[in-house]
């Protein structure tokens, strides 16, 4: 196919009408095909398009994706080697495709042309300009480019005082009529789809100019343009709204303050935390010492004035400062799980109890309550972790909103690029945005000595190496200077599950190795394990039971609820009776109407956390490491929902090697859902059961 013709529509029945009727009064040579793009009109569109032009293709969405995912999604249905992505309200003019064409075909290095677009009456719009300065930004945005229309910023960016009867290259094209080369477009990627409108097209045209490749005006081209600027109205009409959030993302894209900004992100996200945290750590104590007051009565001491408490409000705030500093609680990354976090932050808090209980008995002075003291501590961290959730609920809003994407590069093959992006794009929480990839044979956007230049063109955010690249010595220089300038450099190796989270960088015998940290209290860990999971199932064996009679009463009264139990293999192949309670609809009950399993809790038989009991005796490898371990109600296989037992057995098999208690306890936070509902993944269960 030579050309593909792409027209996102939206309610614009009139105009596409018009539009293709100029397309079949002046058709382009050579193999053609036409794309429309209906982003849910209600005016009868798509029916429109399919009666009237029965040999266009018509993609109708339900539901408005935005301009960019209309424009991408006709890309990707297209096959031409040059793709003409068209506003509806453009009248194509005779000959103005083919000239277009054939100015690509004279400059193998564009990327991107458009036409020149006149109004109905023959007035000529300013669609090639120059990048928005701030003075263009503010005379283009606000009424001042009312009050002075011909002030300079705004010719120079609107490129009013250029001959507009000459080719020539433009920083950029407004996207009524731009024609692209597949070949850059394979290059530099889709449209960005965190513009819903708006911007699009010069985040674009920047992206080609970032990656060698020209954007021309060709008046050669003539196309009429019903143009209307309707961002431009109201700031309290939609579009303008529309419009101000895709100006923010364009910044906050390619910004170079902004970029510092997100360079130095680390140091700005640890004062939002120290803030959130004082403010926690004060709450916290005021609120301990007025429950303190109200439960007077229950204490034979008197409660001293709070004025009293003045040098002590400053020494616990320090020292809760430190130990947080201490617990890496000011270095979370957004990749940190929120239960880590939690799981850091009673450490921490507790870290800082002891110290002030210390400080308390050694001061000479008694005014400081020790009610007061525990109360506070133990409020502390519940509020540092309240306020921690809100602000990552507040990121996780932005993130959604296409605000602060990690911009990543990989340095990599081809396929460990593609696999990452892959799941990158799996996990939209993680807000990050891979701008593309380098390796040592030059691939992508280079090679080695490409990559200081490529960090700053493309206002890259954090470098990950991948494994096939982690002997290439010629990075290293490269690597050093990224660092200095505060770019992010992660190391991706199948040996970190080993090392886990107390791995470290030391030197033996001169020679920089990962050292696993040695655990001299495991024995005295794995005791308190069990001494938990002993407390634990005798804690909720009396409430599981009484929970279960009550299910059982709730199936006598018609509601279908069946008991049974599975044949599981525990720790050494032991059998075990897993209980199951599933209703009519298929779905599992909740583990506490599950008796039996928290008397195998106490007994020893499973434990809270551990790896799942198989049904089936393990072959083998990976699988039959498990068989050295209790099987665990939860464990990370419940909360991550593997695609399958293998995966799930495999990872498992993994984590006993850097088993530890904070492991156990983050695990144990994040599946509290998963004990409550009964929810297990799909391959756990078997079909079927054992009465």
């Amino acid at each position: 196919m030579d050309l593909s013709v792409v027209i996102v529509t939206y309610n614009s029945r009139v105009p596409v009408e018009r539009c293709l009727a100029s397309l079949e009064r002046h058709p382009a040579r050579g193999a053609v095909e036409t794309i429309v793009v209906d982003n849910a009109s209600a005016d009868g569109t798509a029916e429109m398009v399919r009666g009237r032009f029965p040999g266009v293709r018509v993609a109708a969405n339900d539901e408005n994706r935005g301009y960019s995912r209309g424009v991408n999604e006709g890309i990707r249905l297209s096959t031409g080697r040059l793709i003409l992505i068209l506003n509806p309200d453009i009248v194509v003019g005779e000959g103005s495709i083919d000239r277009l064409a054939a100015f690509m075909a004279d400059h193998p290095d564009a990327g991107i042309a458009g036409a020149k677009l006149v109004y109905p009456d023959g007035a000529l719009q300013y669609s090639a300009r120059s990048f928005y300065t701030v003075s263009a930004l503010l005379y283009r945005r606000t009424v001042l480019g009312r009050l002075f229309p011909r002030a300079k910023p705004l010719r120079d960016h609107l490129l009013m005082d250029d001959p507009h009867d000459a080719s020539r290259e433009v920083d950029w094209i407004i996207g009524a009529c731009m024609l692209v080369r597949r070949e850059a477009l394979e290059r530099v990627g889709e449209m960005d789809e965190r513009f819903f409108l708006y911007f699009e097209d010069l985040d674009w045209c920047y992206r080609m100019k970032q990656h060698g490749w020209k954007v021309f005006y060709v008046p050669e081209s003539v196309m009429i343009h019903t143009y209307e600027r309707s961002s431009a109205r109201s700031v309290f009409r939609k579009p303008f709204i529309i419009h101000l959030l895709s100006l923010l993302r364009y910044y906050e894209k390619w910004n170079r303050i902004f970029y510092l900004f997100r360079r130095n992100r680390l140091a700005f996200k640890a004062a939002v935390l120290v803030a959130g945290d004082l403010a926690a750590f004060n709450a916290a104590f005021f609120a301990a010492y007025c429950a303190r007051s109200l439960l007077q009565p229950l204490f034979t001491h008197d409660l001293y004035p709070i004025g009293w408490y003045g040098f002590f409000i400053g020494f616990y705030n320090l020292v809760f400062l430190l130990t947080f500093l201490a617990f890496g609680l000011y270095r979370v990354r957004r990749e940190t799980p929120p239960e880590e976090e939690l799981v850091r932050v009673a450490r921490a808090v507790f870290l800082g109890l002891v110290i002030l209980m210390a400080a308390t008995y050694m001061s000479r002075v008694r005014i400081y309550s020790r009610a007061v003291v525990i109360g506070h501590c133990m409020l502390s961290i519940a509020f540092a972790s309240l306020i921690r959730l809100a602000i990552r609920a507040v990121h996780r809003a932005l993130v959604r909103a296409r605000f602060d994407l990690k911009r990543v590069l990989i340095v990599g093959t081809r396929d460990e690029a593609a696999a990452l992006a892959e799941r990158f794009a799996g996990a939209p929480e993680l807000g990050i945005d891979v701008v593309g990839f380098l390796n040592g044979s030059g691939e992508g956007l280079g090679g080695p000595a490409d990559l200081s230049d490529v960090v700053e063109r493309f206002t890259i955010q954090e470098v990950v190496v991948c494994e096939s690249h982690q002997g290439d010595r010629t990075l290293v220089p490269f690597l050093s200077r990224v660092r200095r300038r505060m770019i992010q450099i992660t190391m991706i190796s199948p040996l970190a599950r080993f090392l886990g989270s107390g791995a470290r960088v030391e030197e033996l015998a001169g020679i920089p190795v990962f050292s696993m940290e040695r655990r001299p209290f495991l024995w005295f860990e794995r005791a308190l394990k069990r001494a938990f999971d002993f407390a634990t199932g005798l804690a909720v064996l009396p409430f599981a039971a009484i929970a279960s009679g009550l299910y059982r009463i709730y199936g006598t009264l018609g509601h279908r609820v069946r008991f049974f139990t599975e044949t599981r293999r525990g720790r050494g192949g032991e059998a075990i009776r897993w209980p199951r309670v599933v209703r009519a609809s298929g779905r599992e009950g909740g583990d506490l109407v599950k008796p039996r399993l928290w008397l195998h809790l106490a007994a020893g038989r499973v434990s809270l956390v551990g790896p799942p009991a198989l049904a089936e005796t393990p072959g083998p490898g990976p699988a039959a490491a498990l068989d050295a371990a209790s099987p665990g109600i939860t464990g990370r296989w419940r909360i991550a929902r593997r695609g399958s037992a293998r995966e799930a057995i495999e990872e498992e098999a993994l984590a006993q090697s850097s088993w530890s208690s904070g492991r156990d306890l983050m695990i144990l936070f994040a599946s509290i859902g998963c004990i409550w509902s009964g929810s297990y993944p799909a391959w756990f269960h078997r079909r079927g059961g054992v009465s």
